[in-house]
């Protein structure tokens, strides 16, 4: 499982992956400037990205993504899963929650096509 973490500001994207890294040391976290994501994306093909805006680019290479906003000091979350900002100050464990099951559905979709059973 990889985790691509390009969100703003600086100190979140690096309190996320000191954390991701703590409490999820098989998942291999990687930090990029938000400036670069698309690139890295298409490069890196990580399984979860974070960032702050996605583009056609994220939402087509990654099975998941999470925009994180701040805005007027409140923390703003939109996912993959939903499409629409859901959460308003949410803490750590709604990000941690959110690659578990990203983890677990690429787990799942791995045994799929491994079985032959399906996409």
């Amino acid at each position: 499982m990889r985790i691509l973490l390009a969100n703003e500001p600086r100190s979140y994207r690096e309190a996320f992956a000191d954390a991701f890294r703590a409490l999820r040391p098989h998942v291999e976290v990687i930090t990029v400037e938000p400036e670069a994501i698309e690139e890295e994306v298409l490069r890196l093909r990580p399984d979860v990205v974070v960032c702050s805006r996605t583009t056609p680019a994220i939402r087509t290479a990654a099975s998941s993504w999470m925009e994180v906003l701040v805005e007027n000091e409140a923390l703003l979350v939109r996912t993959s899963e939903t499409g629409q900002f859901y959460d308003l100050n949410p803490g750590f464990e709604t990000l941690l929650a959110f690659v578990d099951r990203s983890e677990k559905a690429q787990s799942t979709r791995h045994r799929r096509v491994r079985s032959g059973s399906g996409p």
